[in-house]
């Protein structure tokens, strides 16, 4: 409004004014407020041309910043991605190896069962023919003898002599002595009754006993045991197991001396058997012996193990864990040795 109030007095001029003072008017008033107007404009026009290349430089950057994050954000899913993949394959690889090597496992076990299912029934057939044996050959033939003395004593009655009777007697005597006793012998083989009736340390001693009698081996038993009131289950696989060592020590290792440590923990009974003979490779010697007897220390929840090495002896360990089964007698160390 100010600069179109600086026109008004131009409208009161008359024509002579006008020619007179209208140049002067026009370049003092007019032109230097055109000029500041434009000069204005100018600055506006800058102004916002600068604004809007600032705006566009903003735009660019912001959509550069998005095109960066999104490139990022892409390389991070792929990378992920790909390690993801990675991982799962390198997991999938690795639970197939493991399901392989369960499998060769279970075939393997199974091939063992089967083999020593074999063996068994062959031990069983051994044992079976070797029982036989004893029997006709021992028991038999004694028993043949006593007939015959008997026959000869009954002839002869009325006919020889008080001194040559008596004779008849005490041989027919022996006999049945001799055959007592190996009829003793194969009855505490199969199932010694003093495990029955007087537990298992002293069957554990006289089976020591019997055993260096036959093989003069040194055999020494240990023991430190709260009872010796144990389940029969655990005192008939101890005896077993010492049983297979032994016989073990004297036809495979030619041991001259065994250490036989029998020890009750709170939870568990430990039985280790210990020989100075000629030892064996564990990986590539394992008799129908040492299964039976991991077999059997299995089936009572326990653990066996062998250490040996050639020219080292053996040393055979195993444990029995208690579970429901313990004794709450005083703890004893008893010590025995047989040779």
């Amino acid at each position: 409004m100010a600069y179109w109030g600086i026109l008004a007095p131009v409208f009161r001029w008359d024509p002579l004014e006008r020619r007179r003072s209208g140049y002067t008017f026009l370049r003092d008033e007019v032109f230097p407020r055109r000029q500041n107007m434009l000069a204005i404009s100018d600055r506006i026009a800058a102004i916002n041309e600068q604004q809007l290349t600032a705006g566009n430089n903003q735009v660019v950057s912001l959509l550069l910043r998005f095109q960066t994050r999104v490139l990022l954000t892409l390389v991070a899913a792929l990378v992920l991605g790909l390690g993801m993949a990675a991982f799962s394959t390198r997991r999938i690889l690795k639970l197939e190896d493991q399901a392989r090597l369960r499998y060769e496992e279970t075939a393997d076990a199974r091939s063992q069962l089967k083999d020593l299912s074999a063996r068994l029934v062959q031990a069983q057939e051994t044992e079976r023919r070797a029982l036989s044996r004893e029997l006709h050959d021992e028991v038999g033939q004694s028993l043949s003898a006593v007939l015959v003395e008997l026959r000869n004593l009954s002839a002869g009655l009325g006919i020889r002599s008080a001194e040559q009777t008596r004779s008849h007697v005490e041989t027919v005597k022996g006999l049945v002595e001799s055959t007592v006793r190996v009829i003793r012998n194969m009855a505490l083989l199969l199932r010694p009754s003093m495990l029955d009736d007087l537990g298992l340390i002293p069957a554990l001693r006289w089976q020591a006993r019997e055993c260096a009698k036959r093989t003069s081996m040194n055999v020494n038993v240990a023991t430190e045991v709260e009872s010796d009131d144990l389940p029969d289950e655990y005192k008939t696989c101890v005896y077993r197991v010492v049983q297979e060592a032994l016989h073990n020590c004297e036809r495979h290792s030619h041991a001259t001396a065994v250490r036989i440590r029998v020890e009750q923990k709170f939870d568990r009974l430990m039985l280790v058997i210990q020989d100075d003979g000629q030892g064996f490779d564990v990986r590539q010697m394992k008799g129908v012996g040492l299964l039976g007897i991991q077999e059997r220390v299995a089936r009572l929840g326990g653990m066996a193990s062998v250490h040996s090495k050639p020219g080292g002896g053996t040393i055979l360990s195993i444990e029995l864990p208690f579970g429901d089964h313990r004794s709450t007698e005083t703890r004893g160390t008893h010590s025995h040795t047989v040779s």
